[in-house]
């Protein structure tokens, strides 16, 4: 498996997948740094700005791009051997496809939990640039910056597992970005409401943002059990099913 994974990894050197893990937490954070400069000058940002920034990002991180990023580098993933015809050819390594399948879906969370840590870290740079510039640095660092990044690495898992076994079966890239789209805009809706705890697209929001730390502590521990039952059921289905060339 690690042979495997060392392999897929090598694969996606220098592609598409590896720009957009830089790439879209990036813009996240212009969008939010520029918004915020704006308004403000740099002598001015204090405490209550840092705070702004910090929710900010991971507010629209967590609602917004996240979920379509994970749609994005499941479906650049497998759409590389889908692209490439290189199913029947990856088979006739000493692999089975339930094989390849969990390290589709290892290197598709890799990706994700990378993304997480470089909207996090370049926040922080971001924040201590601006200390740089003039910037106080008072309570600017206060984010719990690790426990988010576990937070929502762990809370992605069902999404990631939904999204990975559609772009697994079906090669048109087409659906599985469209199954992401819609499914995040239903986060405006059902995110918010009661029902929040049957959608694992809401999981991510509510782990890292969610004003209560019983809802917190319930969404991971949804998102596990979810994320473990999907996972199961995927790799006994899918893993077994021929993918479509």
């Amino acid at each position: 498996m690690f042979k495997l994974l060392s392999m897929e990894l090598l694969k996606v050197k220098r592609s598409q997948a590896v720009w957009m893990m830089f790439a879209i937490p990036l813009v996240v954070l212009l969008l939010n740094a520029l918004m915020m400069l704006k308004k403000f000058s740099i002598g001015a940002l204090g405490e209550t700005h840092w705070a702004r920034l910090w929710t900010g990002n991971t507010m629209l991180w967590c609602y917004f791009m996240m979920p379509l990023y994970i749609a994005l580098i499941t479906s650049l993933l497998n759409g590389l051997e889908h692209k490439n015809q290189t199913w029947r050819l990856m088979l006739t390594l000493p692999v089975s496809q339930r094989q390849l399948y969990v390290a589709k879906a290892v290197l598709a969370w890799l990706f994700v939990a990378g993304a997480n840590a470089i909207l996090v870290g370049s926040v922080a740079l971001t924040i201590a640039l601006l200390g740089v510039a003039g910037a106080s640095q008072q309570g600017a660092f206060v984010f719990p910056m690790l426990a988010f990044w576990g937070k929502v690495s762990l809370a992605c898992i069902p999404v990631l597992i939904i999204q990975h076994a559609v772009s697994w079966r079906v090669r048109n890239l087409v659906l599985p970005l469209a199954v992401g789209v819609m499914a995040t805009m239903g986060i405006t809706q059902i995110g918010s409401s009661e029902h929040w705890i049957w959608y694992p697209w809401s999981y991510a929001l509510m782990a890292a943002n969610g004003s209560d730390p019983a809802m917190q502590s319930q969404a991971l521990m949804l998102a596990g059990v979810v994320g473990a039952g999907l996972f199961a059921l995927t790799v006994y289905v899918l893993g077994g099913r021929e993918t479509e060339t």
